[in-house]
């Protein structure tokens, strides 16, 4: 790993010295260049009076580039410019501060930034202009070529003393980046603003403010060449009010797969609604965003290895959520059609203990992908339609690719849902979780251990019924009567004279009196035999944390026994019982403890 280190990809077009002139149209007062007494950056400004008498008028100043300048949407015109009386400018709708930008001090475009009404108080300030935006007023014909910049003050009063009027440094560009980072020594916040506000930089990208930091740009945490170890905590960053700016002027970035970034209590807020400010995961990197706030901001993009833990997004616009984990959230009145885009049901599930509230419009998941059976476990919905439909406001919005799914509501409260045409959705409301965790003598997760929990007799799911079977090439059509199981449950067959028939099965629902399965191989003809049927709680493999679980509804508390072991790769383990029941309310979570088999 290596320190972290802080750059930005600002042009200097001047650093407040050389010869600054006066733009036509502006030329109200006297022009003092090189002030050693009022400059910001560096070691001198461009400053200019008001003199006795003249104002109202505007009063400019401008330098020339030495050649055209480059400058392409979204990135930006910056320039420090000051004001030493709050009452000398008039409104910002009157343009009382404007940036210029032209080919010359005769033919520039002038943008209306600030005024009294909006900077009140006297000082320095960083403004941000796109030029190729429309401008708020022209002067002369100036061409494409971007070669003359400044600023233009438009004076309602004459100032008696001093020069109450100043342009420092100006350059254009957008990204200030953080890169290394290592342990002990990470990348963090005060470690950009420190970089930004040396006298010698004074970049305005990201700047102290009091109780925290301002970003004007785009913060790139890492880049597609660096990684970036970035943590911190505790932080308040506000995003600039950059009125003429493009819309995607303002965002943050994460960076390189192999870049960490975490953010521990953090409150992030846009001050104004034109360029609000996006949070892009652009490449897998681990990024931890826990109980962090997100306060008026854009869209947000996360991956897979993104983690949100009680955060809070007030007022945003739609999270594309990919794989990233987001639980126990809270996402208020989203400004987006979806609240929260899931680009499959299995993403969707990935979506727990989060409270979405609504102010009438929008829905709270929209799910696309193909059809797949999952379950919303622990979320609530406020404020969105009350019934199924296609207002535009139902919580949750399936649209996948045509075909039949069941969506299982595990605790919070059961959505209203919205399908695409083809999609058919059942939703099975008042589900819990069965789930085993399997470890060692010494507590450790086991791995690749398999699971088999089946119900035992006196609950509401099959326990050793009598079954009959007609096959069809490798499809089994199941006779049971009033089996209360559902597409995508799971049974143990037993006792069928065809060996393809017997065994652990997915089943799709028919009827209430009827399922099928698919077998591994055609057996050419029906079974015989007393074929017996058990519903199955469990089955498979466990994680990388030594769990396995599933979710359905129990209409009634279901007696179970199973088994876990390892048996197969090494490290072997012999086999522990498991024997308990499913709680309809609760449902049901043991730890099976294994001993090696020596």
């Amino acid at each position: 790993m290596a320190v972290p280190s802080y750059t930005t990809d600002l042009t200097t077009i001047n650093d407040g010295g050389g010869t600054f002139t006066e733009p036509t149209s502006a030329t109200l007062g006297t022009l003092t260049n090189a002030d050693t007494d009022n400059f910001i950056q560096g070691t001198t400004c461009s400053s200019k009076s008001t003199g006795a008498s003249g104002a109202p008028a505007l009063a400019g100043i401008g330098i020339l580039a030495g050649a055209g300048q480059s400058i392409t949407t979204p990135s930006a015109y910056y320039a420090w410019v000051f004001t030493g009386a709050g009452a000398l400018v008039d409104t910002y709708a009157n343009g009382g501060i404007r940036l210029i930008v032209g080919s010359s001090s005769a033919n520039y475009k002038m943008w209306y930034v600030l005024g009294n009404n909006t900077f009140p108080y006297v000082g320095w300030t960083c403004i941000a202009v796109d030029p190729s935006l429309t401008a708020d007023a022209t002067i002369g014909t100036p061409t494409a070529t971007l070669q003359y910049f400044g600023a233009v003050f438009n004076c309602l009063i004459n100032i008696s003393k001093g020069n109450p009027m100043a342009l420092d440094a100006i350059r254009h560009g957008r990204v200030i980046t953080a890169t290394g980072g290592e342990t002990s020594n990470y990348a963090v916040f005060s470690g950009l603003a420190t970089e930004n506000d040396t006298n010698t930089n004074r970049w305005g990208q990201f700047q102290a403010i009091s109780g925290g930091y301002q970003l004007q740009g785009k913060l790139a945490l890492g880049t597609s060449g660096t990684l970036v170890d970035f943590r911190d905590s505790n932080a308040s960053v506000v995003i600039a009010v950059s009125l003429k700016t493009a819309a995607s002027f303002n965002a943050i970035e994460i960076q390189n797969a192999s870049s960490r970034v975490d953010m521990t209590s953090c409150n992030f807020a846009a001050l104004s609604t034109v360029s609000r400010g996006t949070f892009t995961v652009t490449d897998n990197a681990t990024v931890n965003l826990i109980g962090c706030s997100f306060t008026d901001m854009s869209t947000f993009t996360f991956l897979g290895n993104t983690v949100v833990t009680s955060c809070v997004f007030r007022r945003t616009d739609t999270i594309t959520k990919g794989a990233s984990t987001m639980t126990n959230c809270t996402i208020d009145n989203n400004r987006g059609a979806t609240a929260v885009l899931a680009s499959s049901p299995a993403n969707a599930a990935l979506i727990s203990g989060t409270t979405f509230t609504s102010d009438g419009t929008g829905h709270a998941i929209e799910i696309t992908g193909t059809a797949a059976n999952f379950t919303l476990t622990n979320n609530t919905y406020t404020g969105y339609a009350a019934s199924d439909g296609s207002t535009g406001n139902e919580a949750v919005y399936v649209n996948t690719s045509a075909g039949s799914m069941n969506l299982t509501v595990s605790g919070g409260t059961t959505p209203s849902v919205r399908v695409a045409a083809g999609v058919s959705v059942t939703v099975i409301s008042g589900a819990v979780s069965a789930s085993v965790n399997v470890k060692n003598s010494d507590g450790t997760n086991i791995e690749n251990a398999r699971v088999f929990v089946k119900a035992a007799t006196g609950g509401p799911f099959p326990f050793d019924v009598t079954v009959t079977i007609v096959n069809s090439g490798t499809t089994a059509t199941v006779t049971h009567t009033a089996h209360a199981m559902a597409t995508n449950d799971k049974v143990v067959i037993s006792g069928a004279s065809h060996d393809a028939n017997n065994g652990i099965f997915t089943i799709t629902k028919i009827n209430d009196n009827s399922y099928s399965y698919t077998m591994g191989s055609a057996p050419g003809s029906n079974p015989t035999g007393t074929i017996k049927c058990t519903f199955v709680v469990l089955s498979g493999l466990t994680d990388a944390s030594g769990n396995i679980t599933m979710s359905r509804v129990f209409p009634s508390d279901q007696p179970i026994t199973g088994w876990a072991r390892k048996a197969s790769g090494a490290p072997f383990y012999k086999q522990s019982a498991i024997s308990a029941s499913v709680d309809s309310g609760t449902g049901f979570s043991a730890t099976a403890l294994l001993t090696l088999d020596d």
